[in-house]
């Protein structure tokens, strides 16, 4: 069962302050297995935007580009792999196995970032949080989060 938080978004420092309460709540999501986040929302609804500020949080200072071309970006940050992939040019399960994103799902004390997930629909394990954005405005956002987890 979820439990939704709905927020507006009609900032960067509303966008830090929301990405900074997820990294916290990722962070106390306790499992073996990776931690699993899915992204929706349509083209330019922040969802690069929104990962890039809680890379920041974790501590990453490269520059965080959108995986729409490269469909993965890996990253490492205090010894701890993310991995920001992007499926909105994927069309099929055999692309998805022919890459193997399914091994990152195993990798402990990993995270997971997944924007277009239901372009790999029954893929991935259960997510342990869901963010939707959706537009308002051209500066604001809806956000609504769904913990999955405990």
């Amino acid at each position: 069962m979820s439990r939704d938080r709905k927020l507006i978004l009609n900032s960067l420092e509303k966008t830090k302050e929301i990405a900074s309460e997820i990294a916290d709540k990722i962070t106390s999501i306790s499992k073996d297995s990776a931690k699993i986040i899915f992204l929706k929302g349509d083209l330019g609804a922040g969802k690069t935007t929104l990962v890039k500020e809680i890379l920041k949080f974790y501590g990453l200072s490269e520059p965080v580009t959108s995986p729409t071309f490269t469909i993965i970006e890996p990253y490492l940050i205090k010894n701890k792999k993310i991995y920001h992939i992007d499926l909105y040019r994927i069309e099929n399960r055999k692309e998805l196995e022919v890459l193997g994103i399914d091994e990152y799902s195993n990798e402990s004390d990993s995270i997971i970032f997944i924007e277009w997930p239901e372009r790999g629909e029954g893929f991935f394990k259960d997510c342990d949080l869901e963010i939707q954005l959706n537009h308002l405005s051209e500066n604001s956002r809806e956000v609504i989060i769904k913990n999955f987890s405990n």
